[in-house]
């Protein structure tokens, strides 16, 4: 039984060491109170950069060792001029002593594209929607939305900063001034590509949306940049688009006709 004692300690002292390494590089278990300072700091940023609504804290993460700092995942939420409640999932991270790097820089992801998520933005989608289901194109529509294109149209940002900084001068503060662009001012900004989804992929081929386009109705639709697209397993198919399984062909509307891309 003695010849035993030294290795039950060993064993015992590597359990030990184990479950202090593991507590050390990383600690999920935390207290409320963590929560709260974490939603009032959170709130604090927020707000000294033109984000004045709500904070809700999801989940927090206290890291040490490799990647020292405090994760934490939350919804910030703006009640808007039109009577909704539009929520948004972010992040930040703090450094160990509650800090934060770059401050004046944090903000809610995806704040520059909530004007889509206004009532007469999404009552036009269903508008044009319908309008495209009346028509004989010969696809199964799916879906119409708009798509924010300024991620990829530097000047289209440009003009969408310079919209929303006239907003926040006119007291249109919703997101700081993004969420209140109208619906007509995107269109005729191009701030946005209309998407148009098309369903029933197996019997579908990127032939059929150039042709369909042939026969679009365009007198209806408002002038800008469009897109039919669809998603297919079909490898010979997908071949179109770099073997990544979405089909799409662009075109473009101009006072009320449509205008092929030179590139398609």
């Amino acid at each position: 039984m003695k010849k035993n004692t030294p290795n039950i300690l060993k064993l015992s002292r590597l359990a030990i060491l184990l479950l202090c390494s593991i507590l050390l590089v990383r600690c999920t278990v935390l207290l409320p109170i963590t929560y709260s300072k974490a939603r009032e700091k959170t709130q604090k940023i927020l707000a000294h950069n033109g984000f004045k609504g709500k904070v809700q804290v999801k989940l927090i993460k206290k890291v040490f060792l490799d990647s020292d700092g405090i994760y934490v995942d939350y919804t910030y939420s703006e009640d808007t001029y039109d009577n909704q409640t539009i929520s948004l999932d972010s992040q930040i991270t703090f450094n160990l002593d509650w800090t934060v790097n770059g401050e004046e820089y944090k903000t809610p992801g995806l704040y520059s594209e909530t004007y889509l998520q206004q009532k007469s933005v999404k009552k036009e989608e269903q508008k044009l929607f319908k309008e495209l289901k009346k028509q004989s194109l010969d696809l199964d529509i799916e879906e119409f939305s708009f798509s924010d294109n300024t991620l990829i149209d530097q000047e289209a940002n440009n003009r969408k900063s310079h919209l929303a900084e006239e907003n926040r001068k006119n007291g249109k503060n919703d997101f700081y001034g993004y969420y209140q662009i109208p619906y007509q001012t995107m269109i005729d900004e191009h701030l946005v590509t209309m998407r148009i989804e098309v369903g029933d992929t197996e019997n579908t081929s990127k032939k059929d949306l150039e042709e369909a386009v042939t026969k679009l109705d365009a007198s209806k639709l408002p002038d800008g940049e469009y897109e039919f697209y669809f998603f297919t397993t079909d490898k010979e198919n997908s071949a179109y688009y770099d073997n990544s399984g979405y089909i799409g062909y662009t075109f473009n509307i101009q006072d009320g006709k449509v205008v092929q891309d030179e590139d398609d």
